[in-house]
């Protein structure tokens, strides 16, 4: 059936501008009646619905030409515009969360630490801290306090993120976990075992507890926080 092209237009739901448009693109194929005006066929009217709601979908009109001429076919296209929307959510969410955390904290210095710097200077400074700190530990103890901020971080993980960068940058810190590290290394050259039957092996070890940073729980906790693990137990005074 031969559609004039209001008809056309109406069908298909947009406008007759937007159908002569699609048509001097040759996005269209119309015939013409002998006083010139253009007809659209069933064929046609389906194409445009196509064009319309893949323009919908913010697919551009050359893209969406080649689909037409099957230069290239949909399914590539809707994959290729889902991976670009994929990355463009992402930045979304990241953007989201940093403005949640700024509107909580407005604070200039947290700026500066989640936006000019690279995540990848982060990483480095934290792998630093443990490497310098807990020199000698296990490196899967080195995993375990690593924190690994998500690509997908919310607004919670983003602030603990921040404050992890303050505490590893910290030098009193730094020198506070350096004393609570060695203090655990030379009491692991004795034989734990005998925590229950040497009164001088517990009392150090009670005394070493004691001794521990509240900021290095601390850090422990923002660890899980940016990993997403449940919070760690604290160690009883």
């Amino acid at each position: 059936m031969d559609h004039s092209i209001g008809a056309a237009a109406r069908l298909a739901g947009v406008s007759v501008k937007a159908v002569r448009h699609y048509s001097d693109l040759g996005l269209l194929t119309s015939g013409r009646t002998a006083a010139g005006h253009r007809r659209y066929d069933d064929t046609a009217v389906a194409r445009l619905r196509l064009i319309r709601t893949l323009r919908a979908l913010d697919l551009d009109l050359p893209t969406i030409g080649a689909v037409l001429r099957d230069e290239r076919s949909l399914s590539d296209v809707a994959a290729t515009h889902a991976e670009a929307l994929a990355i463009q959510i992402q930045t979304l969410r990241r953007q989201h969360a940093l403005l949640t955390v700024l509107a909580q904290h407005p604070d200039p210095e947290d700026l500066d630490l989640m936006t000019e710097q690279s995540e990848q200077d982060r990483r480095a400074q934290i792998a630093d801290f443990l490497s310098t700190t807990l020199r000698g530990v296990d490196q899967a103890i080195h995993q375990n306090l690593t924190p690994m901020l998500p690509e997908d971080a919310d607004a919670t993980q983003l602030a603990a993120w921040t404050e992890i960068t303050r505490l590893v940058t910290d030098e009193d810190f730094r020198t506070s976990v350096r004393r609570l590290a060695t203090g655990y290394q030379a009491l692991a050259v004795g034989d734990p075992l005998r925590a229950g039957a040497d009164p001088e092996f517990r009392g150090r070890l009670f005394a070493l507890r004691r001794a521990v940073d509240p900021r290095w729980e601390r850090y422990l906790e923002l660890v899980a926080v940016v990993n997403g693990w449940a919070p760690p137990s604290r160690i009883a005074g």
